[in-house]
Formats: structure tokens, C-alpha cells, sequence
């Protein structure tokens, strides 16, 4: 069973009316994916960045910093709003990764 034989039929009767039908979905598919795409990323985005803006860098940094300068470490579990940085570095590693997929993910279907 096709795409085209699920319609109900007034979409089936003006989408044949402009042309090959199967194509038009798979058009409008894509178009409302690549939206759902951009949605998830924007969300993705404001997480992420709101612990770019608490740590002052990226995720990549912060997560080398981290596992690197002991300094650096000592003064996140010194700080009270810092004190958490190993949750948050968790959940941020969550988000950041998300983020690299769905922009792929927007990638492939933009090509």
C-alpha cells in the first residue's frame, strides 16, 4: 500500500489534480520533517546553550577541562553555582550529542 492510496480523497483529488501524487508527498513529508527538524534543533540549542553561558565555553571544553586541569575543577566545587558541574556536564554531554544528530539528521534531508 502506497502513501497515495492512504490519503482520504479530497487530498487524493487535488493532488492529482496538480501531478504526480507520490511525489507531492514525499515533498510535503519532507518538508514537514526538515521543520520538525529545525524545531528539535532550536530546542536543543537553548540547552545547550544556557550551560555554554553558565561555564563560559562548549561542551568539548568544558568535558576536557574537566577531566584535565584539577584547578579548574576545585573551583567549580567551590563555587555554589557550580557545584552540581558533574550533573550538569551529564546532561549537557545528553544534549550536546542530540544536537550533533538532528543537525545531520536536517543535513541528509536538506540534500
Amino acid at each position: 500500500m502506497t502513501a497515495a492510496t492512504m490519503l482520504q480523497e479530497p487530498y487524493m483529488e487535488v493532488l492529482a489534480r496538480l501531478g504526480d501524487v507520490q511525489q507531492q508527498i514525499n515533498e510535503a513529508v519532507r518538508q514537514y520533517a526538515v521543520r520538525q527538524a529545525q524545531h528539535q534543533i532550536l530546542d536543543l540549542e537553548t540547552r545547550v546553550q544556557s550551560w555554554e553561558a553558565k561555564y563560559g565555553c562548549s561542551y568539548d571544553l568544558f568535558a576536557y577541562r574537566t577531566a584535565t586541569d584539577e584547578s579548574y575543577v576545585h573551583t567549580l566545587n567551590a563555587a555554589t553555582q557550580t557545584q552540581e558541574w558533574e550533573a550538569d556536564l551529564f546532561t549537557w554531554e545528553f544534549y550536546a550529542t542530540e544536537l550533533k544528530e538532528w543537525r545531520q539528521r536536517l543535513a541528509t534531508l536538506s540534500a
